[in-house]
């Protein structure tokens, strides 16, 4: 018989320590997913734009024990905003609305996390027949990382969606080199 210490391995998170990696977020129309004070939203960027920090995510892979349910890499996403703070995308639930928003990082990535869902890990999907990829909330099974349409008409801010089988365009996001 497994002990207790034995099931709590089988459902947790262990940082890959080599393979972080740093990638810009690009979406339609020339947006990249970028930070600053009010969060996180895309914004058209030229070349030389894209060699801020605000736009340069790491990509901090994460060994699943959950082999039962093989749903891509998962991965924390972290930005450095202008003003030099380091934000972790996270879920976050207001009221009845499910949400994403950038969370302060105070300390370094966890080395591990003893639980199979928390509000800072995604499943990045590789989309199949494309080079882009998708992000599934570890939290709420279902939930990606998308785009809509801002206040503005030059903005769209990224969001949280209830996506079904199908593939739902603004969920798709290309990953390119800094």
């Amino acid at each position: 018989m497994a002990s207790n210490s034995e099931y709590f391995e089988l459902d947790d998170f262990k940082k890959e320590t080599k393979k972080c990696f740093q990638k810009m977020i690009k979406i339609k129309n020339n947006r990249f997913l970028v930070v600053d004070e009010e969060g996180l939203k895309f914004k058209e960027r030229n070349k030389e734009q894209c060699k801020a920090d605000d736009c340069r995510f790491n990509i901090q892979v994460y060994r699943n024990n959950d082999i039962d349910r093989p749903r891509g890499s998962a991965v924390i996403l972290s930005v450095t905003s202008p003003c030099k703070q380091t934000y972790m995308v996270c879920c976050e639930k207001n009221g009845d609305q499910k949400a994403v928003s950038a969370k302060p990082l105070e300390q370094p990535l966890p080395d591990q996390i003893g639980s199979s869902k928390h509000e800072a890990v995604f499943f990045m999907e590789l989309i199949p027949g494309t080079s882009q990829y998708r992000f599934n909330s570890s939290l709420w099974c279902s939930w990606y990382l998308s785009f809509e349409d801002g206040p503005e008409a030059a903005l769209m801010k990224l969001v949280l969606r209830k996506v079904h089988k199908d593939v739902d365009e603004n969920c798709s996001m290309d990953l390119l080199t800094c």
